[in-house]
This record gives C-alpha cells, structure tokens and sequence, in this order.
C-alpha cells in the first residue's frame, strides 16, 4: 500500500515538472511565434517532452491554451490534480473566470487610485502596476500577440486598460490638487506612459523583448530604479 502511495506522489510530480514546462513553453511560443503558427509538436520540442506526452496530457491545442489562459491567472492550477488528458473547458466558464479576475484586480487599485487615500502615494501605484503585470503579463502578452485569438477576452483587455489609464489620470490629478505632484500639462497622457513604461520593463523585456532569452535581469531592482524616477520626475519640489 506504501509502495503504491509513494508511486501516485512520483507521478504527480513528474505531472507537474511536464506541465509547467508544456505551459513556459506555450506561452513563449503563444506570444513570440503566434498561437496559429504554434503546432503542438513545437510546443513539445521546446518542452523536451514528445509529442505522444503531449496528447496525453492535452487533447488539443485549444484546451492547452485554456489551461494557459487559467494558469496564468492562477498560478497553483500548474500544481493541481487533472483528469489527463485535460480537454476543451466551457468558453463562457473561462469567460467568467477571467472577468472575476478583473473585477478582482480592478476593485482593489481602482480603490486605491481613487479613494484619495493620502497613504497612497506614486510610487504605491508603481508597486501595485508591477506586482499586477509580474502576475498576469503573460496573458496579456498572449492577447495582445494573438488578437482575433477570442474577440471577448480581446475587449475585456481593453476594457481593463483603458480604466486603468482613466483613474490613473484622475489620481494624477487629485494628487496635484492635494499638492502631492507637480503641476502636469497632460495627466491622461502621463498616465497611459507609467502604464506601458512598467508594462514593458515587468512583460515585455521578460517575454518578447529583442533580447529574449537573455534577459537576466532583477525586475525588483527595475522597479526601484523606475520608481526612483518618477517620483523624483514628478513630486512637487
């Protein structure tokens, strides 16, 4: 019975080690190469997994961008029990997951950005913006490089960056009324520049940048670097 038990534990984890190395794998191929270009035996080849292991843990290429959409959403479903191979989840179920998401993400800075607290500062902003794009900047990447991918998760992504832009906007502005910043010619446009500079150095550099594959780097000392310029860029003196 012990010896049964400890094999079911081997199994998992080698189940988890493939899938985390199928999902690292999918995603980079997702956003570098395109989802319609990507083929399962390259998603395999990169993992250095054959392709055999690949249809047993996945029924096609469509549930294995579900499972990407999931678990970049949440994290631990890489490390949860499947039912192999794992096959096509309902759409409008992946929909509700990730509009859950959001509205999850969205309550918690919107709070932040707008409730004028005088505890949040820019660069509370920053860390929140970094610590939302470490998290899910590869599902957004997967969109962004993938557009006609899901037309419906496609215009909630729009939908959730251009909120973000609008109150980051307006607590650049409270904030220059409560003489916290310097007076700004163009708060909307300094606002969509925070969102993309840290969209880029938190996602872009990691996932698709020129020097992909190079990039080792500390995204903790990025964010401290960033942070120290915009708050020295925008303070009022």
């Amino acid at each position: 019975m012990m010896k049964k038990i400890v094999l079911n534990m081997v199994i998992i984890m080698t189940e988890d080690k493939r899938l985390k190395k199928i999902f690292d794998s999918a995603c980079n191929l997702f956003i570098n190469k395109g989802y319609a270009e990507t083929k399962m035996k390259d998603i395999a080849k990169k993992a250095s997994i054959s392709v055999g292991s690949m249809y047993d843990l996945f029924k096609n290429k469509e549930a294995l961008l579900n499972f990407v959409f999931i678990a970049t959403l949440d994290n631990d479903t890489l490390f949860q029990d499947h039912n192999f191979p794992i096959e096509n989840d309902n759409q409008s179920s992946i929909q509700r997951k990730i509009e859950t998401t959001y509205q999850r993400e969205t309550s918690v800075i919107n709070h932040n950005l707008l409730e004028m607290s005088s505890e949040y500062s820019l660069s509370s902003l920053v860390n929140d913006l970094f610590k939302i794009f470490n998290h899910y900047g590869q599902y957004f990447l997967i969109l962004e490089k993938n557009p006609s991918l899901n037309p419906i998760l496609i215009e909630s992504y729009k939908s959730y960056r251009s909120e973000l832009y609008t109150n980051i906007a307006v607590f650049l502005k409270n904030s220059i009324v409560n003489k916290k910043l310097r007076d700004l010619d163009n708060p909307e446009y300094v606002a969509m520049m925070i969102v993309d500079l840290i969209f880029w150095w938190s996602t872009h550099k990691k996932y698709d940048s020129f020097e992909n594959g190079k990039n080792d780097y500390s995204v903790t000392k990025m964010q401290s670097s960033i942070t120290d310029l915009l708050v020295k860029s925008y303070s009022k003196s």
